[in-house]
């Protein structure tokens, strides 16, 4: 192998290092100048598994993350080398810790320029042969302090850190972007320039952007996550691409008198427009039938809202694609007290199962002429269960419940009894007597309950708190012992109660259309012990609303472990499954030669916080190749592409902040392990 050289590019007073082939400042001028824009893909270019181009950051619209590329194949990609890695050069300087955000964005690349975005909203267009740099947008942020007449001041956007920012989006010669303080960004693809700016939910009522946006038939989709901070109602807007007008909204949270109004209390200012609902992840998107569908987020705040379902939270809801309208929903947790939401992405795939259809008969009956009883034949209509193929859509819940619906009708494929659950009749807890729980195997490790509802429980004995003592001999804030308990257990203001929480989030999903498998990756062993404040003690926020509004006692993440599980969704079964000493943060992407790569959060029990690539046989889930240890935890999903007939497998490295396990200088010390790098790894 030839030398490799390091090339710094300072620009806009960020320095980006890249680690490849020695590229010159000309070269690279030449190499913007080349950049090809993106056209104004189909339907068809955008439903395809992607080959030589990534052009969603799901990889197409269904949400597969599968690529179409086999130059990598099971009897090679144990000679995987890095091509090149790149610093971004967008951490606070002299610092690798917590200040530098959550990266965990996939990237979209086209004709071999790789776009991606930084947990502050930077966007980056990078070589993808080489890593160079080609241009780099900073995200522009209403920073002047707004005054009254009368001199009152509020602050200007603060974005800190930052956040997850999952990706961007391309079409029509554009780069798009969603930004922490609640904006969509047009860039032009060759330049970084700023095209057009549209207000998504705006920021001083709490309004940022957590999804990454979706180009669709001249349409760019996004959600909002301004839910749990006590910020507006969450929603899902379609704007024109060309020049960023609105073309529909979506409330999660209904109006009175809309279609689920009536789901929550009637005169309670935590309905619309302050009852959560956030989006946290890009709908997927079925351009034959017209549908968006996406996953919504918990109600807010999470007790003491008043009785009801509140829809359309806790929900899988199918939009039509021009409209926004609704067509269908399905919710999968009622009057939510746990935050027991979607965050996952869902899939959307082709299978068989059993389904009802009407067909006409002819039986023979007796009846009566004439006194006499004789045998006649009649047609009679009769269901009967046929195994069909049909439109199907799978999403997992923060549970690891999979559900598998239809996504024509969303009634669901494969079985979801209403099952009964403990109830409370304490003051203003209002649990509802049934939660919807799927006969498809879980995917987590958590033991599940002995009460015939498959709840996943909580092991107190595994889990600590956060002060490293297990919930079973750990004492609760009010003095008492904690009482460890199930998913959808009530909590009132008596004692303070431990669930499962949070376990499976946004790790990206993907989905195998050989194996017809769904691969999921979470946390195992979470929880948080939970206590209810009521609504008199209750108090809003600086956003216009409550917020979450309960007590709560995190547990400390490591103690948690990983699960990386396959599914097979005409069955509901699980074809393997692994519980990792870690957890499986990162999400996973597959390509035709059978193979997914996935991303680990560091060794061990990533305490080290040096994480790694790995790759494993999609059918199987045994390993056929690791990369070295790299600079940070992998919390974001792997890409794949192709540039000069060679494919690349790539992953952005940085570290995130929700279950953060890295303690480079140990258990006591808060100094966490991040970065802003990206490495890519080719065939020798």
């Amino acid at each position: 192998m030839r030398r490799i050289a390091l090339l710094a590019v300072a620009v806009g007073g960020l320095v980006a290092v890249a680690v490849g082939a020695l590229v010159s400042q000309s070269d690279a001028a030449k190499r913007v100048s080349a950049i090809t824009p993106s056209p104004a893909f189909t339907a068809a270019e955008m439903n395809a598994p992607p080959g030589n181009n990534w052009l969603s950051h799901m990889g197409n619209l269904q949400g597969w993350r599968y690529s179409s590329l086999t130059q990598i194949n099971k009897a090679n990609v144990s000679t995987l080398k890095e091509a090149w890695h790149i610093n971004l050069g967008t951490c606070p300087a002299g610092t690798k810790n917590a200040s530098c955000g959550s990266l965990e964005a996939n990237a979209v690349v086209y004709d071999g320029t790789y776009y991606i975005t930084t947990p502050r909203g930077e966007t980056f267009a990078l070589d993808g042969a080489t890593g160079a740099q080609l241009w780099m947008t900073p995200p522009q942020f209403e920073s002047t302090p707004k005054c009254t007449p009368t001199g009152d001041c509020e602050p200007g956007f603060n974005v800190g850190s930052g956040g997850r920012q999952p990706g961007v989006a391309i079409g029509e010669g554009k780069v798009f972007n969603g930004t922490r303080d609640g904006f969509i960004v047009a860039m032009d693809q060759v330049t970084g320039r700023v095209l057009w700016k549209t207000e998504v939910a705006p920021w001083r009522k709490g309004g940022k952007v957590s999804a990454a946006p979706i180009y669709v038939n001249g349409m760019v989709l996004i959600g909002n996550s301004a839910g749990d901070n006590g910020g507006i109602s969450a929603s899902v807007h379609a704007y024109d691409a060309a020049n960023g007008r609105e073309l529909w909204a979506w409330s999660v949270i209904p109006h009175k008198g809309q279609p689920g109004g009536n789901t929550w209390p009637a005169n309670d200012p935590q309905g619309s427009p302050y009852g959560g609902g956030s989006i946290w992840e890009s709908p997927i998107i079925d351009t034959k039938l017209n549908l968006a569908i996406i996953g919504t987020g918990n109600p807010v705040p999470w007790n003491s809202r008043g009785p009801g379902m509140n829809l359309f939270t806790d929900s899988i809801v199918a939009l039509n694609l021009h409209t926004g309208q609704l067509v269908w929903y399905y919710q999968t947790a009622h009057h939510d007290l746990w935050d027991a939401d979607l965050p996952n992405n869902g899939v959307m795939f082709d299978g068989k199962y059993k389904v009802p259809v009407k067909a006409k008969v002819k039986v023979k009956v007796r009846v009566k002429v004439k006194g006499k009883f004789v045998t006649r034949t009649k047609t009679k209509t009769v269901t009967k269960m046929v195994l069909k193929t049909r439109p199907a859509v799978a999403y997992v819940n923060k549970y690891g419940m999979t559900f598998i619906l239809d996504r024509e009708t969303g009634k669901p494929l494969l079985p979801i009894p209403e099952e009964k659950v403990p109830q409370s009749t304490a003051p203003e807890v209002n649990t509802w007597p049934t939660q919807p729980i799927p006969k498809a195997d879980n995917v987590l490790f958590n033991p599940l309950s002995r009460d015939g509802t498959r709840r996943p429980c909580t092991d107190g004995n595994i889990t600590q708190t956060n002060a490293y003592v297990p919930f079973a001999t750990a004492t609760a804030p009010d003095g008492k012992p904690f009482k460890i308990g199930c998913a959808y257990d009530p909590y009132d203001t008596t004692e303070y109660v431990v669930q499962p929480f949070e376990m499976m989030d946004w790790p990206a999903s993907s989905y195998s259309p050989e194996n017809k498998t769904f691969i999921t990756c979470g946390v195992s062993h979470r929880a948080r012990a939970f206590k209810q404040i009521p609504r008199a003690s209750q108090v809003v926020g600086a956003n216009g609303g409550y917020g979450v509004a309960a007590l709560g006692v995190g547990d400390t993440s490591t103690s948690n472990t990983g699960n990386f599980s396959s599914l097979n969704v005409e069955t509901g079964k699980l074809k393997w499954h692994q519980q990792w000493p870690a957890p499986c943060y990162s999400g996973s992407m597959n390509t035709a030669s059978g193979i997914t790569f996935i991303g680990w959060l560091g060794e061990g029990n990533a305490q080290n916080g040096k994480g790694f690539l790995q790759a494993v046989d999609t059918a199987t889930g045994a390993e056929l190749w690791k990369s070295p240890l790299l600079s940070a935890p992998v919390a974001a999903a792997p890409v794949t592409y192709m540039v000069g007939g060679k494919q690349y497998v790539s992953v952005a490295v940085g570290g995130q902040s929700h279950n953060d396990v890295s303690r480079p200088l140990g258990l006591t010390n808060p100094a966490r392990l991040r970065d802003d790098s990206v490495y890519t790894f080719v065939l020798p």
